[in-house]
Parts: structure tokens; C-alpha cells; sequence
């Protein structure tokens, strides 16, 4: 982690801690199969976002973490019930 992401497994179990053990986009307490959650980075910055389980760091790495695809998706969700 410290050599990925900057942080040690402290900071690793304090944020885990700060989002009540909680996917930080679908408060899931299921991190997935690896049994961890991911840590969630913006690959432009390299900054820290939060935790996130696999489901939700898959789907945001589909998405390429690109908020006008988001928005799309969010649209089409919306339109299509």
C-alpha cells in the first residue's frame, strides 16, 4: 500500500474506520472476493479517494472514472424504468 498508494496499512484500517467499515459509494460492509476493499485512487493525481468494495471499483474503473459517462449511465438508468 505505502509503495502503491502512499499509505500504511494504519491509514488503511483509520479510513475503513472513518466509513464505518462501509464501501465508500454503496456503504456495503461486503468488500468482495479479494476480502478487502480497494483503495479507490484518481489515476490522474494519484490521490486517495476512499475504500470502495470490487463491485463499485470495477464499475467505476469501467467507466473509465469519466463523470460525463457517469452522468450517461445515471440518465439511462432513469429513462429506461
Amino acid at each position: 500500500l505505502k509503495h502503491k498508494y502512499g499509505i500504511t496499512m494504519t491509514d488503511y484500517y483509520a479510513m475503513l474506520a472513518n466509513q464505518n467499515g462501509q464501501c465508500k459509494i454503496c456503504k456495503s460492509s461486503d468488500p468482495g472476493p479479494k476480502g478487502r476493499f480497494a483503495v479507490d485512487h484518481c489515476h490522474k493525481t494519484e490521490k486517495v479517494r476512499g475504500l470502495l468494495c470490487y463491485l463499485c471499483n470495477i464499475g467505476l474503473g469501467s467507466f473509465r472514472d469519466n463523470q460525463e459517462f457517469l452522468a450517461g449511465a445515471i440518465h439511462y438508468l432513469k429513462e429506461s424504468q
